[in-house]
């Protein structure tokens, strides 16, 4: 019985956020065995900013990493990915917590399901700016200086590229929320002509979306998660259907 939680953009800085607390509450809640999980999607942009495989981070961040541990150790299946503020981490999840981490998009078969996941900032293509950005940090050069370099001057320069990223990035308050979906809708159909699918996940985009269309005789949905920002919500997947889960509705 698939049991998957999906959740994205949530940028956090500090574990003194609120957004910090209410995620620490939802891992807090999976961790203890208070609902069914046997998937748990990290989509992207977690953090506002973790750059390469450091102790400071792990240290700043221990009582989420912790969460994260315990849910594991439970046989739920873990999986992260790489957003544009979360960068060169798979070294980090995959050596110290064996916790698979993809850049890209990704399959998973969840029950009768076939679901792509990926944290979305490819979903304009005509974001030239934003698309040279990201190709010129994900460079193996740049990767290799993310591991070596010390944390706190990572820190610094990451801060400073988080800041250019949302400068670049698609994701500009400026354009209308109903251009944006658009731009999710056209996404998903676009990808879904390349692969088939039944649902793809996204995040990135900042616009919480549940769209669902017709393609080659069979309904797809596509599920952009929004962000944390409005409200603290979960998407749950399971063998009979969905739901949106509010975090601060969960029993403490």
């Amino acid at each position: 019985m698939i049991s998957a939680w999906f959740l994205s953009d949530l940028h956090l800085k500090t574990m003194q956020e609120r957004r910090s607390e209410q995620l620490l509450r939802f891992l807090t809640f999976l961790a203890d065995k208070k609902a069914p999980a046997t998937h748990l999607y990290l989509v992207g942009d977690i953090f506002d900013l973790w750059v390469g495989d450091h102790d400071y981070y792990d240290e700043k961040f221990g009582p989420l990493i912790e969460q994260i541990r315990r849910i594991k150790s439970n046989g739920v299946k873990v999986i992260y990915f790489e957003g544009n503020h979360d960068v060169h981490v798979k070294r980090y999840w995959e050596s110290r917590h064996q916790i698979p981490c993809y850049i890209e998009e990704h399959y998973d078969q969840l029950g009768p399901h076939l679901v792509r996941i990926e944290h979305g900032d490819l979903i304009n293509p005509n974001d030239e700016k934003y698309l040279k950005y990201r190709s010129f940090i994900r460079q193996p050069h740049m990767e290799r200086l993310a591991h070596i370099l010390p944390a706190r001057l990572i820190h610094w320069l990451g801060d400073r590229a988080s800041k250019q990223s949302r400068k670049r990035s698609s994701v500009k308050r400026r354009d209308s929320e109903s251009e944006l979906r658009q731009m999710i809708r056209v996404y998903a159909e676009r990808t879904f002509e390349k692969e088939p699918y039944d649902l793809i996940v996204t995040g990135h985009m900042h616009i919480r979306d549940d769209y669902t269309f017709e393609s080659r005789g069979r309904k797809v949905r596509s599920v952009n998660l929004g962000s944390w920002f409005d409200e603290p919500l979960v998407f749950h997947l399971t063998d009979d259907g969905s739901e949106w889960i509010s975090v601060e509705s969960l029993p403490a």
